[in-house]
């Protein structure tokens, strides 16, 4: 199983089930969706029951996830 590592809000690490990804996207910056961070990536889970923000952007999330599935 691949993982990624990643930083939430509060500056803690997170390891990530990259199997369990439903989705990413930049966090909402306004409205009711509204998280902790004003820059970041929102990831959604595939139980569509939880997600988490964390502090890397959209791209750079992106990369790590490619890196994983390439064993890098």
């Amino acid at each position: 199983m691949s993982f990624v590592h990643l930083t939430r809000a509060d500056k803690s690490p997170v390891v990530i089930t990259i199997a369990k990804i439903l989705s990413f996207a930049p966090v909402p910056t306004e409205g009711p969706l509204l998280g902790p961070l004003m820059e970041g990536t929102r990831i959604v889970f595939i139980n569509k029951n939880g997600h988490q923000d964390v502090m890397e952007t959209v791209e750079i999330v992106s990369k790590k996830l490619r890196d994983s599935n390439n064993g890098g």
